[in-house]
């Protein structure tokens, strides 16, 4: 049997809506109600934040980031990003995996709750918009309060969503070949149907639309290594081949760049390259490679700091979308 409200209310003679209200934090009702009610959800292992209330509080925030889990420089700077933000805002942080297939999103979140999370941030980029929908009903159906944001990009938000901006980063791509008059350029996308990989594709041609610059060679990766190895034998066969070319990430950039160099090519020679995120393998290539810098810390607070204000105001979600401003890291891969 679900516990509700209802059956806390029932067992300690109160109210539901004072039951919800001390539940959610409220520091206008007398400390001996406050503990009444916290013992009762307790015996009856009803899933709240005791540290919501103000009686037990510490004064320290407690958030949890929820991620897939996967191997690779991405998600090691995202996370570092993350920790650093969390111990300069004073906030525990702590990581669990989204990767556990028998358990849905919300069983893992209706866990956390169990342990006094103060707030969560998904940073789950297989997540659809129904998935996000469903997390929503699901949490509701179940009386259940937090704080949560999301760092994946969706084309219709519904929770407050903190990224990198995708379209500008793909601008200022085809800005520097501009810059460097590379009039004919070309394009690595990013996977189909995802939000953050049609931004940046759509920020670098909307540059070249606007600019005569000619979008002569694409190609659709999937942001793997492999994917930017094979798009090398795509780019030897073109009828056009490309001054400058723009990877939707690192991953399928430096994959193109090796697979290059075993052919006898040089960068930025025969051809410029330019990634996206400015990971630790952009230093490790040879020429290094030039990257759109993404500010892992900066998202990381700036997502701290939303959830900490969505805390003090007890707010409501709203579908807000907030944008962290990117830059274009140049080294010697462009000409």
């Amino acid at each position: 049997m679900r516990i509700t409200l209802k059956h806390i209310a029932e067992k300690t003679g109160y109210s539901i809506s004072t039951v919800s209200r001390v539940l959610n934090g409220t520091n206008k009702i007398s400390l001996d109600v406050q503990r009444r009610i916290v013992q009762v959800a307790e015996e009856l292992e009803y899933p709240f934040n005791k540290n919501q209330i103000p009686m037990y509080s510490n004064g320290t925030k407690d958030i949890v980031l929820i991620s897939e889990l996967a191997y690779g420089e991405f998600y090691a700077s995202a996370y570092t990003g993350y920790f650093n933000a969390a111990g300069k805002l004073d906030v525990n942080l702590s990581l669990i995996s989204a990767n556990q297939h028998e358990k849905s999103l919300f069983d893992i979140i209706t866990a956390r709750i169990q342990h006094q999370v103060d707030g969560i941030a998904l940073f789950v980029p297989t997540m659809e918009y129904k998935d996000y929908k469903k997390l929503l009903e699901d949490l509701n159906k179940a009386q259940i309060s937090i704080p949560i944001i999301s760092n994946g990009l969706i084309e219709n938000p519904i929770l407050p969503t903190i990224t990198f901006d995708g379209y500008s980063g793909g601008f200022v791509a085809a800005e520097c070949f501009d810059q460097r008059n590379m009039k004919k350029v070309g394009i690595v996308k990013g996977p189909s149907g995802k939000a953050e990989s049609s931004f940046r594709a759509n920020g670098f041609k909307d540059y070249c639309m606007h600019h005569n610059l000619e979008v002569v060679w694409e190609v659709q990766g999937d942001f793997t290594f492999d994917s930017g190895y094979k798009s090398f034998e795509a780019f030897q066969h073109s009828i056009q081949q490309p001054q400058g070319i723009f990877f939707s990430n690192d991953l399928m950039a430096a994959g193109f760049s090796i697979a290059a160099t075993n052919a006898g090519l040089q960068i930025p020679r025969d051809v410029s390259i330019i990634g996206y995120d400015n990971l630790p393998v952009c230093y490790q290539l040879q020429p290094n490679l030039s990257s759109i810098e993404t500010d892992f810390e900066e998202l990381g607070r700036l997502s701290i700091q939303t959830l900490l204000d969505l805390i003090e105001r007890k707010g409501r979600l709203r579908s807000t979308l907030s944008l962290v401003p990117v830059s274009l890291n140049r080294k010697k891969s462009v000409g």
